[in-house]
């Protein structure tokens, strides 16, 4: 039987219905002991709908850390408290895999990665999207060379908003609770999966964002072109009026062909190579999940579990999540001064 790590999950929102809880209750390498979250109603709703009597519940998420006997957190609260609870939970010894996006802001993101290093911790951001399939896939292909040195990368992240997906949406659209609209709900999977795929530092962005539709105080369209490391570009667009669909994709562009991602059919990439032959061929791959299913399995409870147990390196390094969170806040930096904004290392 496999070894387990006692965790602990910090909110009980959405995000933890549909992800957390169940990918932890399904995991052999994982013990879920208890669950915090201010709100007793959503408490009640676990209690009755788990009926495990060995899990404990929490409106206190110090109480928890206190009185429970846990080696790892999962942070799944509105943004503005992901780097404090974080932080209280890595200063206790536990290992944190916070959701994105990890701070509010850069500094407080270096702080998480000063402090898990110090406590010797594992700290990791969910960024979900490293894990599909199809991005796994792609990876090889593009680590393989087979595209050739990257030229342009597009990508668009798009639905109608978090509204029509999670009953407590309400501190999406404030800027006290979120910082971020839907660049940093949306946008911020884009922004890392960019540096994942290709293998590249964004060093130059410009941006226009804006409030269209949703009443708030946070963006919820936003549109940049990034530069590259290598002198390539980026497009990312994220936003929360796309009706009717959900738009998803990461298009590469590359010397020696191009690689469409999700964006003719959300389990399939398509393939196109100018060199050495004229080709086209697509791979299919089963997706993990859409916003319509109520339980999304994926394996990122299981890696977090693992590297914690030294059994896995991490997918996810703690300096990557602060780095998508500095490239959010240069998108806006560039978009209130409306010029080209350097990305500093």
């Amino acid at each position: 039987m496999a070894e387990k790590i006692k965790l602990g999950i910090i909110g009980a929102g959405k995000i933890s219905e549909v992800l957390h809880i169940p990918n932890a209750r399904l995991s052999e390498y994982v013990q879920l002991v208890a669950i915090s979250d201010k709100n007793e109603e959503r408490l009640n709703f676990f209690k009755n709908k788990l009926n495990d009597e060995t899990i404990h519940f929490y409106t206190e998420y110090s109480e928890m850390l206190y009185r429970e006997n846990i080696d790892a957190v999962i942070v799944a609260l509105p943004n503005f408290l992901h780097a404090k609870v974080s932080l209280d939970a890595l200063r206790m010894g536990k290992h944190v895999l916070v959701e994105k996006p990890m701070a509010t802001n850069s500094q407080e993101a270096l702080q998480m990665v000063q402090v898990a290093r110090e406590k010797k911790k594992i700290l990791m951001t969910n960024h979900s999207q490293r894990f599909f399939p199809h991005h796994q896939k792609a990876k090889e292909i593009i680590d393989s060379g087979m595209i050739g040195e990257i030229r342009l990368v597009k990508t668009m992240f798009g639905h109608s908003g978090p509204e029509n997906w999670s009953p407590n949406a309400a501190w999406f659209f404030q800027k006290d609770s979120a910082m971020f609209g839907a660049l940093g709900d949306l946008g911020v999977h884009k922004v890392d999966l960019i540096r994942y795929l290709t293998g590249l530092e964004v060093t130059e962005c410009t941006a226009m964002i804006g409030t269209l539709e949703k009443q708030g105080s946070v963006e919820d369209i936003a549109s940049a072109v990034l530069k590259l490391s290598n002198g390539g570009f980026a497009t990312i667009d994220a936003n929360w009026i796309t009706k009717g669909l959900e738009e998803n994709y990461f298009v590469i562009y590359g010397e020696k062909g191009t690689l469409k991602i999700g964006q003719t059919d959300p389990s399939r990439i398509d393939i196109y190579l100018s060199k050495p032959v004229g080709f086209h061929g697509q791979i299919a791959l089963k997706p993990l999940f859409t916003n319509e299913d109520p339980y999304w399995k994926m394996p990122v409870i299981d890696h977090f579990a693992k590297v914690c147990l030294g059994l896995e390196k991490p997918i996810v390094q703690p300096e990557d999540g602060m780095i998508a969170v500095k490239i959010v806040e240069k998108i806006f930096e560039s978009s209130r001064k409306g010029g080209i904004v350097k990305v500093d290392g």
